[in-house]
């Protein structure tokens, strides 16, 4: 994840989200294809939260 202007250093929590969901997906297809079931589950409850929050309230 990039940094937004020059010096900035301040991402939005709904930017923060969505990246968080991109990379928990990711995890979910490893923990999947590894069949660890139960991490797998958790990931995705991750990934389902934050694709909820980077909609913003």
């Amino acid at each position: 994840m990039t940094e937004k202007g020059a010096g900035s250093g301040q991402s939005k929590p709904e930017e923060v989200a969505a990246y968080i969901a991109v990379l928990t997906a990711e995890m979910v297809r490893l923990a999947r294809w590894h069949n660890l079931a139960a991490l797998s589950y958790l990931l995705d409850l991750a990934r389902m939260e934050a694709v909820e929050r980077s909609e913003g309230d």
